[in-house]
């Protein structure tokens, strides 16, 4: 249908592009996608099922895929296990199908000129301005994809985006929720504070050698020693393998233009700014503040020396020291206002006053890097490095899994290691979950060694620098160790404990004396501790020497000037506060930024009602059983990703 109308109505057609779905064709464009088995031997079998619809284990293969193409993460796959990456898709997939079978039961569907307006809408395969209707039907082929797959992509993205609206076009943020926002993130709180800290309390905690024992005896639960192995394995080292490998000119070019837009530079400004800030003040002082710029422009444009202005004037921290420098950066790093000075101005040239957000700028443009392909010169040296780890890491995966096709044709490790040129290393007893010498951290190797049998071989692992065929060599069950060997542990927990007690004994004590006094700095001088004051916070901000400010946000902002806070305890620290000064929000500027902050709050609002809604959806569809998961065929998937 769409096809048709394409060639009957090319001028029409403005260009089209592959719809940014959840797991979108476009990611198939990406070059560079690692190969691999992914899913071979497997067939297609049905994963899950969704009310009538199914998800096929190709087509979580595929999605997992074109994740990997996107570039989120690293391509790591312990990283990836560790979060669970395997689930996240399958749960994604089966939501999509909920929104669908859920489309369908409130009689939403796509007309045929939704669809058509859709696809019209979208800007790409666009040559010279015009639809290339050879180029789009040449990126379908390309991808595997006919035009009615791609319909019916673009159908289900018009039924989910309508059922999306049904359910939260009645959601609004109230004013009440607005000034709470407004007031949550710009009233600010100064606060004074003391620490106590359990470590200087130590040198005065005298332990009795009666003390000793019962809280050995209490506690020796807490020094069990778990399980531990020891295991020699087989070594296929990347490092050694680089050294015999050559790589051609040809493959580091062909690499260069598989992944040509990886080398894509944007256009990127180096700038210098002077900043006067305004926030947090009146009117009247912002316009001396506006004058005070005016002046240092002038400056600047007589020829003043702009680095000497800014390390002098500015009130930026992070630039000022440095002359104003702010570095190269591309669009979308700064704020509009900024951003739209910087790269309208010549190299050279000095802006006119910008105001933004946190107060005046004044701008000089230091250099300009146009948007430009990178040439293969220069990132040969990236390339060949590249392709280099790569063989390197296949050759060695190569030999590692001869050795254990050599193992299981009765050959010992000792003759394999001859024949290979490979070298057995042995580790020392070790836990799992902790660092493995000589190899270091590598959970994959533990969790292999720690399903053996004594003296069985495991096949082939990836550890850091290459990879190992494991054989478990020794067993150490767990076992909770005498008095003797771990006296040092326990004189040094009893230490710690006690020290504790007594930083938290001593800050209740000053907190209430100071209370008593009216001030922390009228006590302070008698328990020997510095009283320090923080800078202007928010709630959820950051205190210098403390961190998050969150443990005292409820204290200092449900408190009034003065008042002093029982301790509260920061990581070992316990620390008592004061509420120097509270600093509440302006409601002309509540005014200026109410609507821009009901824009801001309006869509994450959306989003959860959406997904509360998509969520117990799914959890009426699952209890009735139309929801089912084949989580034996899913584990074995995620063996193999």
């Amino acid at each position: 249908m769409i096809l048709d109308l394409m060639r009957r109505e090319k001028k029409k057609f403005l260009g089209i592009l592959l719809l940014p779905l959840m797991f979108g064709l476009v990611a198939y464009l990406i070059p560079g996608m690692p190969g691999g088995a992914w899913g071979t031997g497997l067939g297609e079998s049905v994963l899950a099922t969704v009310g009538g619809a199914e998800i096929s284990s190709t087509d979580f293969i595929g999605a997992y895929q074109r994740f990997l193409r996107s570039g989120q993460f690293p391509y790591d796959r312990q990283f990836l296990k560790t979060l669970q990456i395997d689930r996240q898709i399958l749960n994604q997939l089966v939501s999509k199908e909920v929104m669908i079978t859920e489309a369908k039961r409130l009689g939403i569907d796509a007309t045929a000129s939704e669809l058509q307006q859709k696809i019209l809408a979208l800007p790409y395969f666009q040559d010279n301005g015009s639809f290339a209707f050879n180029r789009y039907k040449t990126i379908l082929e390309q991808n595997g994809m006919n035009v009615q797959q791609f319909e019916d992509g673009v159908r289900e993205e018009i039924i989910q985006e309508k059922l999306r609206n049904l359910i939260t076009d009645s959601v609004t943020v109230t004013d009440r929720e607005l000034e709470e926002e407004f007031r949550d993130r710009n009233e600010k709180i100064k606060i004074s504070y003391v620490s106590f800290e359990p470590s200087k309390f130590t040198t005065a905690v005298v332990l009795q050698e009666a003390e000793i024992k019962p809280h050995y005896d209490q506690n020796k639960e807490s020094y069990r020693v778990p399980e531990q192995r020891r295991a020699r394995y087989l070594f296929a080292d990347t490092a050694a393998l680089r050294a015999d490998i050559q790589i051609p000119e040809s493959e580091v070019k062909s690499y260069y233009q598989q992944n040509l837009a990886s080398y894509q530079l944007p256009e990127k400004v180096r700038a210098s700014h002077i900043l006067l800030k305004t926030e947090g003040k009146s009117p009247q002082q912002v316009e001396e503040i506006k004058a005070k710029a005016t002046a240092l422009l002038l400056q600047a444009r007589k020829g003043a020396d702009f680095a000497d202005l800014a390390k002098k004037n500015s009130e930026d921290p992070g630039s000022a020291a440095s002359g104003g420098d702010l570095g190269a950066f591309g669009r979308g790093a700064m704020v509009p206002e900024f951003e739209q000075a910087a790269f309208t101005l010549g190299v050279g040239a000095i802006s006119d006053l910008v105001k933004t957000q946190y107060g005046y700028h004044i701008i000089k443009v230091v250099d300009k890097q146009p948007a430009h392909t990178q040439s293969l010169e220069e990132v040969e040296n990236l390339i060949r490095p590249t392709l280099l780890q790569r063989k390197a890491e296949q050759k060695a995966q190569d030999l590692a899994d001869k050795s254990f096709s050599l193992f299981k044709n009765k050959k010992s490790l000792e003759q394999i290691a001859s024949e290979l040129k490979l070298i057995i290393q042995e580790t020392p007893l070790f836990q799992q979950g902790g660092s493995i010498p000589p190899i270091g951290n590598s959970p994959e190797f533990a969790s292999k060694v720690f399903a053996l049998k004594e003296k069985e071989v495991g096949s082939p692992i990836r550890i850091p620098n290459g990879f190992a065929l494991p054989q478990l060599m020794e067993v150490k069950p767990p076992y909770v160790p005498g008095l003797e060997e771990v006296r040092a542990k326990v004189e040094e927990t009893l230490k710690a404990s006690k020290a504790a007690d007594l930083a938290r004994s001593k800050a209740q004590e000053f907190a209430e004396k100071a209370k008593a006094a009216g001030g922390l700095e009228k006590v302070a001088k008698n328990y020997s501790v510095e009283v320090k004051t923080s800078e202007e916070f928010t709630r959820n901000g950051t205190l210098q020497d403390l961190g998050s400010s969150s443990p005292f946000d409820v204290f200092a902002f449900s408190s009034n000037v003065g008042a002093i806070s029982p301790p509260i305890q920061v990581g070992q620290r316990h620390v008592v506060a004061q509420v120097k000064e509270r600093k509440a929000v302006d409601p002309e500027e509540f005014a200026k930024a109410k609507e821009s902050l009901r824009q801001s709050l309006l869509a994450p609002k959306k989003e959860n009602s959406f997904q509360a809604y998509l969520n117990s959806v799914r959890e009426t569809m699952s209890k009735a059983g139309s929801i089912k998961i084949d989580e034996a065929q899913f584990a074995t998937l995620s063996q193999r990703m």
